[in-house]
Order: C-alpha cells, then sequence, then structure tokens
C-alpha cells in the first residue's frame, strides 16, 4: 500500500483529499503546518509527498526540500494556486515531480498520482540492479562479461553505445543474457537515473501491447474505466526494453515505426500529442532479415531499430567463460560449496548448450540442491542427451548414414552441406537446421571451403 503525507493549512482540504484517497487504498496521513510535515517525515517514510505551496513560515519549497533530504526518492507533488503557478513550476527545479492547480481535480490528482508511484517503483528497481552489479550479484554484468574473445568484441561494442542515443537491436539465440545486456547498456548511459521499463513483446495480445505501450484515454474501449499511462510515457528521459520484438504484430509495428521516426504519440482514444523522451533498446532471437523475407516483419521498421546492432554469442561459442559463468550462478544460489568436481566439469564442457545461459543456470541450481554442502559431482549434472559442442545437433534427420570410421570434421562438413541443400541455399535456414549462429555458419563455411 502506497503510503501519502498531505499538507495544507486548510483543514477542509487535507480532510476531503484525506478521504478520497483512502478510498483509492492509499495509506494516509495529514499535516496542517510545514513544521508538522517535517517532523512526520522525519518520523516516517512516504512515498509521495502533497503538499500546499503557501503555508506560512514554513512553505511548500521547504517541505520539498526536507522531504528530498531525507529520501531522494520520495515524489513531491505541489498544490498551488493560479497566481503562484510561477513559482511552482520553479520549485520542479529543486526536484518536485509535478503540481496541480488548486481547486485540484481528484482525476488529473489520480493520474499524477499513478505516474509519481510507477516512476518510484522503477526508480527502486533500477537502483536494486545497479547495487547489484556493484557486488556482482543476479543482474548484473557477470552473466554476460567473460574471458572470451568474443564476449570481449560484444562488451566494446556495448560500452561503446551506451553513452549515445543510437537505437540498440540485440540479436542472439534464447537465454544469451540478451536482456541483462539492455540493463547493462541502460545502467551505463546519460539516462541511467531515469526508468527502465521493459516489455515483452511476446507475453501480451496485440490491443493490450499497444495500450500497454501508448497507455489509453478513459473509455477508449471496453473495461477502460481510466486513463492510463503507457510505458513510453511512464520511461519519459529513460529508456525502453522491447524484447522479443520480432513477435510484435503489423499493425503494431507500424504504430511503433511512426514512434521512432516522429517521437511523438498519442494514447488511444486520445488525440493530446506527447513526445516521446525514450532510448529504444530492442531484442529478437529471430532472424529479421528472413522474418522481412516472410512478410512477417517491416523492412522501415527493421531499419530504424538496426542502428546499432550487437549480436550476443551463444555459450558454446564462448565456453572460455564457462568456469566464470558457472561460479556466478553457484554464488546466486547461496551454496556453501562453490566448487564442482573435474568430471563434472568436463561434462559441462563437453555440453553443447542449446538453452544457453538460462540453461546453465538451471542445471547449476538443480546441481546445487542434489549436492548440499558436498562438491558438485558428476551424479549431480543432470543435461540432455551428450552432444559434441563442435558438432551441430542432428537435427537434419536420417540421410547421414553410418558414421564408418571418418572424422569429426568430415560429418560435420557433410551436415552443413545437406542442411544447405534442404535449406535451398539459404543460409539462415541452415543455420537454423544446424542449431548454430548465422556467423558460425560463415566461420565453418570458410572452414571447408563451401
Amino acid at each position: 500500500m502506497a503510503s501519502i503525507l498531505i499538507v495544507d493549512d486548510e483543514k477542509k482540504i487535507t480532510t476531503l483529499l484525506e478521504g478520497e484517497l483512502s478510498d483509492e487504498g492509499y495509506d494516509v496521513t495529514t499535516a496542517t503546518d510545514g513544521d508538522d510535515a517535517i517532523r512526520i517525515l522525519r518520523a516516517k517514510r512516504f512515498d509521495v509527498v502533497l503538499t500546499d505551496l503557501r503555508l506560512g513560515r514554513t512553505d511548500g519549497v521547504q517541505v520539498l526540500r526536507a522531504a528530498k533530504e531525507i529520501d531522494p526518492e520520495c515524489a513531491v507533488l505541489l498544490m498551488t494556486a493560479y497566481a503562484t503557478v510561477k513559482t511552482a513550476v520553479s520549485a520542479m527545479k529543486d526536484g518536485a515531480a509535478d503540481y496541480l492547480e488548486k481547486p485540484v481535480d481528484l482525476e488529473k490528482l489520480r493520474l499524477v498520482l499513478e505516474r509519481s508511484l510507477e516512476t518510484r517503483r522503477l526508480a527502486e528497481e533500477n537502483r536494486r540492479l545497479k547495487d547489484g552489479m556493484r557486488a556482482g550479484r543476479v543482474g548484473g554484468t557477470n552473466m554476460v562479461r567473460g574471458k572470451s574473445r568474443a564476449m570481449a568484441q560484444v562488451m566494446a561494442l556495448a560500452e561503446r553505445v551506451a553513452p549515445s542515443e543510437a537505437t540498440v537491436l540485440l540479436t542472439g539465440e534464447s537465454g544469451t543474457g540478451k536482456e541483462v545486456m539492455a540493463r547493462a547498456i541502460h545502467e551505463w548511459s546519460l539516462r541511467r537515473q531515469h526508468p527502465l521499463v521493459a516489455v515483452n513483446c511476446a507475453a501480451l495480445a496485440e490491443t493490450l501491447l499497444e495500450s500497454e505501450l501508448f497507455g489509453h484515454e478513459k473509455g477508449a474501449f471496453t473495461d477502460a474505466h481510466e486513463r492510463k499511462m503507457g510505458w513510453f510515457e511512464v520511461a519519459r528521459k529513460g529508456t525502453v526494453f522491447l524484447d522479443e520484438i520480432a513477435e510484435m504484430k503489423p499493425s503494431t509495428q507500424a504504430k511503433l515505426l511512426r514512434v521512432l521516426e516522429d517521437r511523438r504519440f498519442h494514447r488511444l482514444g486520445g488525440s493530446e500529442i506527447i513526445e516521446a523522451d525514450v532510448r529504444i533498446v530492442a531484442a529478437t532471437n529471430r532472424d529479421l532479415p528472413e522474418e522481412i523475407d516472410e512478410g512477417r516483419f517491416r523492412e522501415d521498421l527493421f531499419y530504424r531499430l538496426n542502428v546499432f546492432p550487437i549480436e550476443l554469442p551463444p555459450l558454446r561459442e564462448r565456453l572460455e567463460d564457462l568456469d566464470d559463468l558457472c561460479m556466478h550462478f553457484l554464488k546466486r544460489t547461496g551454496a556453501r560449496s562453490f566448487s564442482i568436481e573435474p568430471e563434472a566439469m568436463e561434462a559441462l564442457r563437453q555440453y553443447d548448450w542449446p538453452g544457453n545461459l538460462r540453461e546453465l543456470r538451471n542445471v547449476i541450481e538443480r546441481a546445487v540442491i542434489l549436492a548440499g554442502e558436498e562438491p558438485i559431482s558428476l551424479e549431480e549434472i543432470h543435461i540432455p542427451e551428450r552432444r559434441y559442442r563442435d558438432a551441430p545437433p542432428s537435427a537434419l534427420g536420417a540421410g547421414l548414414g553410418a558414421s564408418g570410421d571418418r572424422t569429426l570434421s568430415d560429418q560435420e562438413e557433410q551436415m552443413i552441406r545437406l542442411a544447405l541443400e534442404k535449406s535451398g541455399g539459404n543460409k539462415s535456414k541452415a543455420a537454423r537446421l544446424l542449431g548454430i549462429t548465422r556467423r558460425a555458419l560463415y566461420g565453418r563455411l570458410e572452414k571447408y571451403g563451401i
């Protein structure tokens, strides 16, 4: 339950607002002068302070400064008569979140409270993320950093693009750490003091996704009982992370394209033009050029998103990082024993990790439960049918015949040729059949002179 302190020297106003907001489910405290308000602030934590600007000896600006000094993340809203609006706007430079003209419009108050509380929640989430990154805990860049050359190149690109305003497109297989990378880019950016909003485009129906992104006005559609801010509005001056962007339907793609081009949008059912002051980071595990060929993704939107592409390598292409990643996930579980027996470690190295970091995390967490306080042995390592990490999975079906005494390289070359034949020469499809990335396929094509 969000807590609100209402400060006004007119008792009837505090009584009215207390009644309205208590009915909305808020925990409301009131004060009738600035000195009382500051004493209350020192004794109790509040999510929002709603204070009149003119209070007498200790005015609303002094309450604002005290509130921000006690809790920098507290949202302070100023109430003011028309004649002092200029003063209220000036006070926003001292940290006020917003102001409301008297007499206060209750509908607008609800909207401003919703926005302020959402901004505070996201700020706290970002702070926890930052603390976690500094301590190397879950959500930090330990999941994506590593010794491997592949990750060193990725990190160099991420660190270079982060301070800019460029749109970033993260690609790579599922489970490679795209969301962690998006959060890292936000934390290294000039927008890090503002919200990061992550939107899973695959988890929402088309109509709901549009409402979540852009918001809606009361009555815009059935069940739209009140105005709702969209994520582009909530994330003002921050970052919007659009995960699984390829799952977005064409009609929503068109509206997103317009936002990227014009940097403006309006809520569903509304006409007010809203500035989209956000940085976009998008991610997908699909081949977007192929999605374009198949008519499922807009080419013009792809070029808008593909300003600065970064491809995250699969775990099988960065096995130099496996020891450090295992240690990261072991620490995350809180296990007392941070060791894996050599035989078990070798089994992990020989596996090709189709589920990437997500699969490794699950394997380690299960092993910790089974091992208890003992070092993790081979018996606790539960992975599906073993695959050679350098050979693609036999997803092409029968047709290779008996391996005879051919070398592993011979078998790999034949599988690549068969994949190209089955895909009609389409390298993206061939890579998917083989269970490897296009970059890995190109390396093998060069290796075998295909």
